[in-house]
């Protein structure tokens, strides 16, 4: 074969590739503007905002052998059926955050045919994360998760548009990024995030489809919903007193597993419209779900939506300009300022570096995570005071032992936790309450890993 034939049998080929591309970006053209499903873009500015209208099942589109082939087994869900299907693949699903609840979600979600589907995530995958996030693997380890999320999503459905987002979602972008959007799952996993992402969601009257898990428990709800359905902030008008994540309090990765699914399921049954939408349907309810203790699952009747709420009530207060401008802050209202922790000045505190050396010399060196994490990995001569116990007084026996060992042998204590934070509270309270002078390790064991002994386990 010459070169002229070989060329001529190139340009047949890339013609034929061209024809499948072409076919298959009319196939997926909604309202007029055509994205290439085998394209995968991370700007998320590409996708054009969402239709006006509500989405509907009623369409002369047709549906591929591939795709028939691939959805069958869902097709045949009466609920479903090719309608269904269709609806689905002309969906925008918005999922934030891709750990542990994001990634069963869009695993569903995109085997499910929805045909775009946005992920939103900052984070890079670490070793913790993989018990329970399924999406990933030692090899993603160090990469953005949204693009791992999308390199193991595309293999399994090439036929979804897949776009990420590796940035926060926050009060300067959230409006822009949402108003793309047909229903977003909220899958994050700190207050701020959640009574933004209920805030903009509502204002934009957008379904969003919000769960979450700590330790053994999980719960769902969906908001937005008919007239009546109420918002995030009508049921939680107020954040929680006390804030816990999951990489503190810990969680189980099955258990997190089946709140993301069940999420992936309640955004399926709304876009095909198998989710009660009129406020003389189905009651509204969230779901629990407990992995150990008590019955598995229970419903709770929740209230319609609150005329008080200052979101969505009948005076609303929270507003597109009053969020975007920066004027609201959510990170204070959910009492996660910085000033939550005090400032202790550089006399009082040591870095891991100086630590090291010092532990050559006699101290007492108080580790003030709670008893859990300590089991997990501690340092060789810690003593173990949670915090918690030195903030109800139930330490204060303890205490006394160490400040009259302290006086007698001259020794200096050292408080350390897991960054550097919750130390600098204890340090506040002993020299405040019992006159302890104690000096704040910075940084915490997550530095110590860090700067001095990395065999240290990181968590």
């Amino acid at each position: 074969m010459d070169a002229r034939e070989s060329l001529e049998k190139e340009a047949v080929a890339l013609r034929a590739r061209l024809a499948e591309i072409e076919t298959s970006i009319s196939r997926l053209e909604d309202d007029g503007v055509a994205a290439s499903a085998v394209d995968v873009s991370s700007d998320d500015c590409a996708i054009p905002d969402r239709p006006r209208k509500r989405m509907s099942s009623k369409s002369p589109e047709s549906l591929s052998k591939d795709e028939v082939s691939r959805y069958s087994r869902q097709m045949l869900v009466p609920e479903i059926g090719k309608l269904g299907q269709l609806a689905l693949r002309r969906a925008r699903v918005l999922v934030v955050g891709a750990g542990g609840l994001g990634c069963p979600a869009l695993s569903y979600l995109a085997g499910a045919g929805v045909g775009t589907i946005g992920i939103a995530d900052p984070d890079t995958v670490s070793i913790s994360n993989l018990p329970r996030q399924t999406l990933y693997t030692l090899a993603s380890v160090g990469m953005l998760k949204v693009d791992a999320a999308v390199t193991e999503l595309r293999l399994r459905n090439p036929n979804v548009r897949y776009f990420g987002l590796p940035h926060e979602i926050n009060s300067h972008n959230a409006f822009e990024i949402l108003r793309k959007y047909d229903v977003v799952l909220d899958c994050s996993d700190t207050p701020s995030s959640r009574y933004l992402l209920g805030d903009v969601s509502r204002i934009l009257n957008i379904p969003l489809i919000f769960a979450a898990a700590l330790r053994s428990e999980a719960q769902l709800t969906v908001f937005n919903v008919g007239l009546a359905g109420p918002c995030y902030r009508c049921l939680f008008p107020s954040p929680p007193a006390v804030i816990q994540a999951c990489s503190d309090a810990g969680v189980l990765g099955p258990v997190v597993g089946v709140a993301g699914v069940l999420q992936a399921l309640e955004a399926i049954k709304l876009i095909t419209g198998n989710l009660a939408t009129s406020d003389e349907e189905l009651p509204r309810v969230m779901t629990l779900f407990s992995g150990i203790h008590g019955t598995p699952w229970r419903t709770i009747r929740i209230r319609k939506r609150n005329p008080n709420c200052i979101t969505c009530g009948e005076n609303p207060q929270i507003s597109e300009q009053l969020i975007t401008s920066g004027e609201y802050q959510y990170v204070t209202f959910c009492g996660m300022s910085p000033e939550l922790y005090p400032t202790i000045s550089d006399s009082h505190s040591i870095s891991v570096d100086a630590l090291h050396e010092a532990r050559s010399t006699s101290h007492i060196l108080l580790d003030v995570r709670d008893r859990g994490q300590f089991a997990i990995a501690s340092l060789q001569g810690s003593v173990n005071l949670p915090l918690s116990d030195i903030l109800s007084g139930s330490a204060d026996p303890k205490l006394r032992q160490i400040l009259n060992q302290s006086e007698l042998n001259s020794n200096p204590v050292y408080v350390i936790c897991r960054f550097g934070n919750d130390s600098r509270t204890a340090v506040k309270i002993l020299a405040e309450k019992y006159g302890i002078e104690a000096f704040n390790v910075v940084g915490g064991l997550t530095s110590w890993t860090e700067n001095v002994d990395d065999s240290f386990p990181m968590y």
